[in-house]
């Protein structure tokens, strides 16, 4: 991959913006008011409203987009990814504000940015969703079931997240000497736990949030997933797809999936061995920050469309309550989806951290900023990427 000299100016630059940026977040000053607020409506596309539509967020742990055909890669199939694809709206730049699972869910649920909510670890923290904006709910006042099931342990109803919720299952009992981040059950068992819960209420306007742990190491797909892909991580991946196929199967045959909002996404990736990460939580190369983000619209409106701007995931919550009719909170850090599919989108700075190395290593928390084709991770030694010359994930090499 070619290496561009990227000039110290620019470096100092970037470490002044990401420093003032910060500390603006830090005190919780907001730059939305009355006219901020009308210029975002003006360069935003109108879609919709779908009210009462119902609307199924689709969570699939620790899967890279560039390990998806969706995304160009061509050593696994994943016929239901792809076919919601097709169908539906590909984000081909989406990043995630904090590569683990609690805090990342958290900022999707939320909209709001880690140093808003305070969810800085999988251990050891909780969420008050009564004092946050939560979209379950929000979707509740007006109206609607909400429903969640999830595959790990650490997203278990006790960290605070089933409050917010109608029904929210995470049966999952570790045993003594369990590493709690793979303490997990079978995406087909999760599944099934919300079918059975979706056939009770599909009559209703209904939410439900599924979470699958597959891909999350350790890495063991089953058969036939295991014997057709030399990668592991691949098969697993290859397993998540299988079981979304039969879950969306099954939404046709209650008749939801036409008239339905569906949102697939993954909280984080996983480094696979690139910048000497195996897993992820350490550091903030794209291997970690870049998911896939699909999202289909009632009647596959704007069906096969790509888009390149950059997104984050605090812009779910936000675009959920665009294409449902609703008022988003004024506390959310993230903007609708759809201001990035004019012809001149706005420029924004994504931002992600992670404090697992402090918390766990006693080492620096970390922080990065994307603006433009930049991204600056900021630590005892800054490295600035340009990602327009070295495009491909976990292949970056910055300059400190």
């Amino acid at each position: 991959m070619r290496r561009q000299r990227r000039p110290a100016f620019l470096i100092t630059l970037l470490l002044v913006v990401f420093a003032v940026w910060v500390s603006g977040c830090e005190r919780g000053t907001k730059t939305r008011g009355a006219k901020a607020e009308a210029r975002q409506a003006s360069n935003m596309l109108e879609v919709g409203p779908f009210p009462d539509a119902p609307v199924f967020l689709i969570s699939i742990d620790t899967m890279r987009s560039d390990h998806l055909p969706v995304y160009g890669y061509d050593k696994v199939k994943t016929p239901a990814f792809s076919a919601l694809a097709d169908q539906g709206i590909v984000f081909e730049h989406a990043y995630s504000q904090v590569p683990l699972t609690f805090p990342s869910h958290t900022s999707i649920l939320t909209g709001q940015l880690p140093i808003h909510h305070g969810v800085r670890d999988n251990q050891g923290y909780s969420l008050d969703v009564h004092a946050h904006p939560f979209l379950p709910l929000l979707l509740k006042a007006h109206g609607y079931v909400t429903g969640g099931a999830v595959s790990a342990y650490v997203l278990r109803g006790a960290t605070g997240l089933a409050k917010g919720f109608d029904f929210y299952d995470s049966n999952l009992k570790p045993r003594m000497g369990d590493n709690l981040a793979t303490v997990q059950r079978k995406g087909t068992e999760t599944e099934q736990v919300a079918l059975n819960w979706i056939d009770q209420h599909h009559q209703k306007p209904l939410f439900f949030f599924l979470h699958l742990y597959e891909p999350h190491a350790p890495y063991a797909p089953p058969e036939p997933f295991k014997s057709r892909f030399s990668l592991p991580y691949d098969g697993e991946i290859a397993t998540a797809d299988s079981i979304v196929g039969d879950y969306l199967r099954h939404l046709k045959d209650l008749g939801l999936y036409d008239r339905s909002i569906i949102i697939l996404l993954s909280d984080h990736g996983e480094g696979l061995g690139e910048h000497g990460e195996n897993q992820h939580g350490m550091f903030l190369y794209r291997d970690t920050l870049q998911v896939p983000l699909i999202i289909k619209l009632p009647g596959e409106q704007l069906a096969k469309r790509r888009v390149k701007a950059p997104a984050e995931l605090v812009d779910v919550f936000p675009t959920v309550c665009q294409l449902l009719g609703i008022k988003p909170p004024k506390e959310l850090d993230g903007h609708s989806l759809f201001t990035l599919m004019v012809p001149d989108p706005p420029e924004r700075a994504l931002y992600a951290e992670t404090y697992y190395p402090r918390i766990h290593c006693g080492w620096s928390q970390l922080t990065s900023l994307i603006k433009g084709h930049y991204q600056l991770i900021y630590g005892p030694t800054p490295q600035v990427f340009d990602l327009a010359a070295d495009p491909g994930i976990g292949r970056e090499r910055g300059r400190a």
